[in-house]
This record gives C-alpha cells, sequence and structure tokens, in this order.
C-alpha cells in the first residue's frame, strides 16, 4: 500500500516553531491533508512525542517515535525508531550541553499534551548542539535498532554536505532527507541515496500534503520503518 508520509515536523517544543504546533493541531492538520504517518521530530527533544502518538491513535495516524538530534558538528539527523523506549534510551543516552533558553530571544519550548494543555517549559535551549559527533550519533541510533537519515541535506544551513563538504562514504546510513526546495542539480547528484522528502514544518500550513509516499506491506511502525530500510 502507498503510506504517504511527512517525517520531520516540529512541535512548539522546538523554539522556532509556532505556539499552534500542538500534537493534537499536527495530527489534526496531517489528517485534513491525507498523511498516514508522521513524525514529531523537535529539536534534542522527546517531551512531545507521546502526546503525538495518543493523538495518532484517536486520528487513524501512524505517528512514528522521532527526534532530530543537532550534533555536536552542528549537522542534523533525522532519527526514527520502532518504539519510544528506544527512542527514550537513545535520548537519554546523549550528552546535552545545558545553555538557559531565552524566551524572549529564541522562542518558547512548550511541553504540550494530548488535550493541549501546556505541563510545562523546557528549560534548557534545545538548538545546542549535543556533545556527540555524526558518527557517535549513528552508531547510537544503530545499535537502538533505529534509522539515521541525514536531515536535509541539500541545504546550507545544518547540512552534512555543506558542513563536511561531502557525505563521507564510512558515515553508516545511505538515507538521507532532501527538502521540498531541492534543485533538480541536488537531486541529481544524490541519486545513490536511499531519498526521504520532508517538510520540516514549523508551521501548520507548512506540513506535507499527500504528495510522498513508501510503499509498505501494511500501516504499521514496523511496516514503514522496514520499508525505509529496504524498498527506498
Amino acid at each position: 500500500m502507498k503510506v504517504y508520509y511527512d517525517f520531520h515536523i516540529h512541535s512548539a517544543l522546538s523554539p522556532c516553531a509556532d505556539d499552534d504546533m500542538t500534537p493534537s493541531n499536527i495530527i489534526g492538520m496531517a489528517a485534513v491533508k491525507g498523511l498516514h504517518a508522521v513524525a514529531i521530530s523537535d529539536h534534542n527533544s522527546t517531551k512531545n512525542v507521546q502526546a503525538a502518538m495518543e493523538c495518532g491513535e484517536d486520528f487513524g495516524i501512524i505517528v512514528i517515535p522521532a527526534m532530530e538530534v543537532q550534533t555536536s558538528e552542528d549537522i542534523h539527523v533525522l532519527t526514527l525508531f520502532y518504539d519510544y523506549a528506544a527512542l527514550e534510551a537513545f535520548h537519554k543516552s546523549l550528552t546535552k550541553r545545558q545553555v538557559k533558553n531565552r524566551e524572549q530571544i529564541f522562542g518558547n519550548q512548550l511541553i504540550i499534551d494530548a488535550e493541549d494543555n501546556v505541563t510545562g517549559r523546557e528549560e534548557y535551549l534545545l538548538l545546542v548542539g549535543v556533545e556527540e559527533g555524526i558518527y557517535t550519533v549513528i552508531r547510537r541510533v544503530k545499535s537502538r535498532g533505529g534509522i539515521a537519515v541525514l536531515a536535509h541535506v541539500d541545504r546550507e544551513e545544518n547540512g552534512t554536505i555543506a558542513i563536511l563538504g561531502q557525505i563521507p562514504t564510512d558515515i553508516g546510513t545511505d538515507i538521507i532527507e532532501l527538502s521540498k526546495r531541492a534543485s533538480p542539480e541536488a537531486m541529481s547528484s544524490l541519486s545513490g541515496y536511499k531519498r526521504l522528502f520532508n517538510s520540516d514544518a514549523h508551521r501548520l500550513e507548512d506540513i506535507s500534503d499527500a504528495v510522498n509516499y513508501i510503499e509498505a506491506p501494511a500501516l504499521t511502525i514496523k511496516d514503514i520503518l522496514d520499508s525505509i530500510k529496504e524498498a527506498l
């Protein structure tokens, strides 16, 4: 079956995202747009993922446990897991740099439940790289059965190619993410990699329409992630 997806969506926990990017609003918009599977992938945090998974059950949308890691090199890596426990174990394995958030400069970092209640605020700025480098991050993702995706490699900001000059052949993953603004030249030059196309949405209106899809046997996290590993 065709599974229409968007695996890179930021909730209001990410300071760069709108405050109305609540778990229920995100899942509701995904349903309106005809998506079957999404991921809430906030910067260096998992605190709104479970609420999104609860909302997904109500709307019949698969929510992949996910997070966008900013490595010590300031490279963004999208991480996808088969279950929340594996995601949380990976998250806890990372060493966070504790820089206090300044909301008036960077934005709010809201922790929100499935009923749209703000239950807390993340104290430390999430737009700071962890102490682990990209090789370590990818190795830890894979050791917990997850998938590491080199995020928005066609972009200058926080992209693997922009920072390292190329995608190293020994980096440990052959899955890349291209933005919807990727040029034909970029797509052609990266044709040897497995590719995902995500929105990296920070606003509700930017969540992907039902355009990009994965062929999967069934609408389950396992079938979707297995298909990413094997069939892209």
